[in-house]
This record gives C-alpha cells, structure tokens and sequence, in this order.
C-alpha cells in the first residue's frame, strides 16, 4: 500500500515550516491547511464601537504523536512570527487539560487549555466550517492519548472504522432518548466509538429579558444547554448566537472534559443566579469552566456531575 504524504494539502513554504520545527523520530498523523482569512473584532474609539477588520495569515495545523504544531506561511504577507521561525505555538499532548470547540455557520474554533510552567494556557486554533470533520478527528487522536486508550486507525473520519461507529451510533441514540434530534446528533458528533453515555440533563432555553432588551442579540437570554456525563468525559453542549462579520450566526460552544482530570464540581450562588463551576486539574494546574444554570435545576446537575467524581 503506498504510504499517504500527511502533507499533501500544504503549500511548499508551509510545509518546509512545519518540517524544521519537528523531530526526527515524530510521527506527522495530519496536516491541516488553514486558508487565509479575515477576523472581525469590535473596537472601542472615542466612545464609539465600530468593527475592525484583522487579517488571518494562511496557517497550518499539523498534529504529531506528541504534540500539536501551528505554523504560518512565511510566503504570507499578514505573517507576524518571523521572529519565531514562523511557529505560532507547540502543545504537547500529554499537557492538555481539556477542549473547548466553537461551531458556529461561519465560524469555527478549537481551544487547547494546557497545563504550562506558568499556569493554564489557551491555545485557540480558528478555521472554517470545511475543516470541521477533519479538526473533530483530530480531537479524537488526542483525547486517546489523554485518556491512555488504543489510538484510532486514522485521524480522518473517511479512514476510521465507519462500522464500528455505526454500531455505536445505535447505542447512542437509545441512551439520548428524549433529546430532540437535533441535539442528539450535536451531541455524538462529540463521542468516539466505545464510548458509553451514562446520563444526561437538558436545560431549555431562559428568556429572561424585557420587549426592550430583546433587540441586542442574547444579552439577557440564558440559551438552552445539554450536560451528558460519560464513562470518559464530562460533555457540556452550550446553544448560542454570536455576531461575526457583522452577522447573526448560530452554533454552539462545546466543552469536553476528561473526567480523571476533573477534581471538583461546585455551585456558586449568585445574585442573578446559579453558576455551575467544573474545575479540572493536570501537573498542578487547575482552570475552571463556568455554566449559568436555572436554580430548579442546579440540584439536578450537581448530581449527575459529581457522579463522575466518585466513579474515575
């Protein structure tokens, strides 16, 4: 069988980048190319917000059997890491607190959180709707490495075992029932093959705004959520709606947590409500993620969260 080159979608500059910052006894699985793009931001001048306009260097993001690289295309003029031989970062797998994933119709993110000599550190990685599958089987490898299990046959849906998911998809559905569709398949977009659902919570959407705040997009609005606890990881599925280039889009932010490396679940009373506190920890760092919960269903989610604190 002839071998397939992991940089066969990356352009001549990028990949002479990405072959001098790796060693030679690691494994390139995949190589993403990351196609130039434009990152809308709001700017705040002179008491005025207005949208600015930031350009995104063609990239690639290249994962190894140890770490993750990100590099940038020194051919590019928006390129800004000369300085640093054109790396943007290196993570190393076994440091990887938890992922956070941004999925939204026109705009897509991976955050790597990691346990570094000065604490947590985020490490966003920004892309397009197109690169979605092959990110997700991404973040499949790494959560095997994470979770000390067998490593997936390839890092592309196209190359993993399609029955052995299937399989499991049947599995998944009888364990989500009483979900929407639409959210069951939200859901298991985010579990591997073997993994076991073992119990869920949705929280429906809160409007908690006046006729007159409803023109601002979400301000005053809890949006509906989905909590699954697995035999692997804590799964918090967050509904939303953003602003990005000057449009509504809609999507979700997604939070996947390894339950070995979850230490505490907490419920902070507040003023305006009920904040659900997860805190995870790795080499002696500790980060927290936070979810806004409705009282008559904090108990519930307090216990089907700590459930896992007692059971890894």
């Amino acid at each position: 069988m002839t071998e397939i080159d992991p940089f066969r979608y990356l352009t001549e500059p990028l990949r002479e980048v990405a072959q001098r910052h790796l060693t030679l006894d690691e494994t390139v699985l995949t190589a993403i190319y990351l196609l130039r793009d434009v990152d809308t931001t709001l700017e705040s001048r002179s008491w005025f917000l207005r949208w600015k306009r930031v350009q995104r260097p063609t990239r690639a993001f290249v994962l190894t059997t140890e770490r993750v690289l990100l590099v940038e295309d020194p051919a590019d003029p928006a390129a800004f890491t000369a300085s640093r031989e054109y790396l943007i970062a290196s993570c190393p797998l076994d440091r990887i607190i938890h992922f956070e994933l941004r999925s939204y119709i026109l705009d897509c993110a991976l955050t790597l959180v990691n346990a570094s000599s000065e604490g947590s550190e985020r490490v966003t990685i920004p892309y397009s709707g197109v690169e979605a599958d092959a990110f997700l089987a991404a973040v499949t490898y790494m959560r095997a490495v994470i979770d000390g299990m067998p490593l997936p046959s390839g890092t592309r849906h196209a190359e993993s075992s399609r029955r052995q998911r299937d399989r499991a998809r049947q599995e998944w559905y009888v364990a989500l029932t009483g979900l929407e569709l639409g959210q069951q398949n939200i859901v298991m977009r985010y579990l591997v093959a073997g993994e076991q659902v073992q119990e869920w919570l949705c929280v429906p959407a809160v409007d908690e705004s006046r006729w007159w705040q409803r023109l601002s997009i979400g301000a005053h609005e809890q949006p509906s959520l989905v909590l699954v606890r697995t035999d692997r990881q804590m799964l918090l599925v967050r509904e939303a709606k953003r602003i990005v280039r000057g449009q509504v889009t809609y999507g979700n932010d997604v939070f996947l947590m390894p339950r070995h490396q979850l230490q505490t679940v907490s419920m902070a009373y507040q003023q305006h409500g009920v904040e659900m506190q997860f805190t995870l920890g790795h080499f002696g760092v500790s980060t927290t993620v936070r979810m806004p919960i409705p009282p008559e269903r904090a108990e519930r989610a307090l216990s089907l969260a700590t459930s896992s604190l007692t059971t890894h």
